[in-house]
């Protein structure tokens, strides 16, 4: 099920069907989230949750194997409607007996989606019902049109960072020819995709994250960067499958709860 909210500034539509973002159109009509063509990738948002990278074979937690999907199974639930309003939503799974075979843990997992004037803020909460400390990896995986504009290539695009002291990254294709880019340690966790000469495009703020990703499919000359705000590993940890060795992974004592928010917004 699709469901739409809005402001005066904005209109943004997500689906049940993993909690994933499926559109961020102003109020004059432009779009600035990938649509999904399969020719370059089938996502537009993808929810990261328990679990960030590729699985081989298994997870590993406490030296117990579990068949957790690559990136984790949230992307895959249908969740429901928890609240809704007019210019927000919040939608929710929990543990069941499917999940507790895979991910032994007793949990809530939402998604909230806010507007903020023109701003969306999408938050994921963790809530534990476990009588035991819960780790997970989470992380978002939006995926924005680029070049935004006609006329326009991805190669006119750069990220700028707030740090002063990390350069802008001007896009070029093969720079993702070994997978996906990964910042981590920013003082400041805002990054803008925009265009080198215009300087017009989306501001993105991450402030719960602690690192940072940018991924566009390999080989594709895809028009569309994902930006990926992550707590869970990174890049040369991919092979390892011990959740518990992941640099990024989170602990959530027994009864307790933890929101994760990124926003973003045209500027």
């Amino acid at each position: 099920m699709n469901i739409t909210i809005q402001n005066e500034y904005v209109s943004v539509t997500c689906q049940t069907l993993g909690a994933e973002l499926l559109s961020y159109k102003t109020a004059a009509g432009k779009e600035y989230m990938w649509q999904k063509d399969p020719a370059y990738w089938a996502k537009t948002s993808p929810v990261l949750f328990p679990y960030i990278g590729a699985v081989p074979e298994t997870v590993t937690i406490h030296g117990v194997d579990y068949q957790i999907p690559r990136h984790g199974f949230a992307k895959d639930q249908d969740f429901e409607v928890a609240e809704q309003g007019s210019d927000y939503v919040v939608l929710a799974i929990a543990s069941n007996d499917t999940l507790r075979s895979i991910y032994p843990y007793e949990f809530r997992f939402t998604v909230t989606f806010r507007l903020d004037g023109p701003s969306l803020q999408c938050i994921y909460g963790v809530q534990n019902n476990s009588e035991q400390e819960m780790p997970y990896l989470i992380g978002g995986h939006p995926a924005f049109f680029c070049p935004m504009e006609d006329g326009e290539h991805f190669t006119e695009y750069m990220l700028h960072f707030e740090d002063e002291n990390v350069p802008d990254l001007h896009l070029q294709y093969p720079m993702f020819d070994n997978d996906a880019i990964l910042y981590e340690n920013l003082e400041h966790r805002t990054v803008k995709l925009i265009h080198q000469d215009t300087k017009k495009g989306i501001r993105f703020d991450f402030p719960d994250y602690l690192s940072v990703a940018f991924w566009t499919p390999i080989k594709k000359d895809a028009p569309f960067l994902c930006i990926e705000p992550w707590c869970g590993g990174t890049m040369d940890q991919v092979p390892c499958t011990d959740m518990l060795q992941k640099k990024y992974v989170q602990y959530l004592p027994a009864g307790e709860k933890k929101d994760y928010l990124f926003a973003f917004q045209p500027c």
